[in-house]
């Protein structure tokens, strides 16, 4: 096999590792009244059952730059791929609901993995298709909570809910194949980082102010939208009495505002400053929130909302990401693991913290609604804040 072909297929696979890491949450969701119901275990733990996937896909990223460095990325890679595959063939089994969280915690560990694969694909490719193909795995992460209902809806139906795990695990086995056999066993390009000098670079990054600002904001301004993945399946199936195909058509309409901004990104980059970006970007997702509120009562103006919201989260969150791991002059790879932490820390905290808060509203639409516009508002504020701070950063 020619050496073109094999890093052709190398993207292929990680393509489908990734997507798998992503889908593998989605896909699940619709089923997850089923799997409470089946382990006679409360409604809270559908959305417990996101916390702790989201734990653990930040759970690791802090060691594994250090580890690339001394094995390789090649070998790390594979290590997260096969964890991911054994994560995944375990849930099956399991036979309650403590032993099905502590599974889902293990899966999301494989996505701690997925920034190794970027790195690699800027390694191995030149600069246009290097940005072709990691524009095109950036939007797996998009689409993936459009694709995934559909998909495992459809399972659900037609089986068991554990049937979206072993379709996981066969996804899980096709791409560790394929990486193995097409993945370049590149040799570190630089020496390990002592651990004192792991440690004092993490100790800078996180002297950043601009960095753990961004990460906060980040986490509150995703909050709403990792709320509605996490509720939806209550709140559209328990409360709303809808079908499943709803649950899908409702989830597309809300997160094609993320598609329609990621377009819209690639128009708006280099053209609007930061500063427009965050502050249009945020006033109009605290718009979408307030129209939710407002017009709690009508499906189509609470749907609407939502999808205004997700709209205007997704025109500023890169530009906050950016602005953020730029500025601590440290590594990318491990200021961006620094403020995926934190990121992912809050979140499932904040989804935490609204999961009770929404169980004393009975998982109202008016309780959901309200709290979210509060999210918004604190996150406006915040916005303009850090928008503020950074007038003067450019396009690079």
């Amino acid at each position: 096999m020619n050496n073109k072909k094999a890093l052709t297929l190398f993207a292929v696979f990680f393509i489908i590792f990734e997507f798998n890491c992503y889908i593998a949450n989605d896909m699940i969701m619709p089923g997850m009244i089923q799997v409470v119901n089946e382990f006679n275990a409360p409604v809270e733990n559908i959305a417990k059952s996101l916390s702790l996937f989201i734990i653990g896909g930040s759970s690791l990223q802090i060691f594994l730059g250090p580890l690339c460095d001394r094995f390789g990325k090649r070998n790390i890679l594979l290590f997260g791929n096969l964890l991911f595959l054994i994560a995944s063939g375990i849930i099956p089994f399991v036979t309650n609901i403590d032993q099905f969280l502590a599974a889902r915690y293990f899966q999301g560990l494989g996505l701690c993995f997925i920034f190794i694969g970027y790195a690699m694909i800027h390694e191995l490719f030149d600069d246009r298709m290097a940005v072709k193909l990691c524009s095109l795995v950036a939007n797996i992460s998009v689409f993936a909570p459009l694709i995934g209902p559909v998909i495992g809806s459809a399972i659900i139906v037609a089986t068991d809910w554990r049937y979206v795990f072993i379709v996981t695990a066969i996804l899980a086995i096709t791409s560790l194949i394929g990486l193995a056999k097409n993945m370049p066993n590149n040799k570190p390009q630089e020496a390990a980082k002592s651990f004192s000098e792991v440690i004092g670079t993490y100790k800078k990054i996180i002297a950043t102010r601009t960095l753990i600002q961004g990460g906060f904001i980040i986490a509150i301004a995703s909050l709403p939208m990792i709320s509605w993945i996490g509720l939806a399946p209550i709140l559209v199936m328990k409360i709303m009495g809808k079908s499943y195909a709803a649950y899908v058509v409702y989830q597309t309409l809300v997160f094609g505002g993320f598609i329609l901004s990621s377009i819209s990104i690639q128009f708006a980059a280099g053209r609007f400053s930061f500063y427009k970006l965050i502050t249009h970007g945020s006033a109009l997702a605290g718009i979408g929130l307030l129209i939710s509120f407002v017009g709690y009562s009508s499906h189509i103006m609470f749907i609407l909302g939502m999808f205004i919201a997700s709209f205007g989260i997704g025109l500023f969150n890169g530009s906050i990401f950016r602005i953020a791991i730029t500025a601590t002059g440290q590594s990318n790879s491990m200021s961006a693991a620094t403020l995926n932490i934190i990121q992912a820390s809050m979140l499932a905290l904040g989804l935490e913290v609204l999961n009770k808060l929404c169980s004393l509203f009975g998982y109202s639409i008016f309780g959901f609604t309200l709290l979210n516009l509060i999210c918004g508002i604190v996150m406006a504020i915040l916005c303009f804040n850090f928008a503020k701070m950074v007038k003067s950063r450019q396009w690079q």
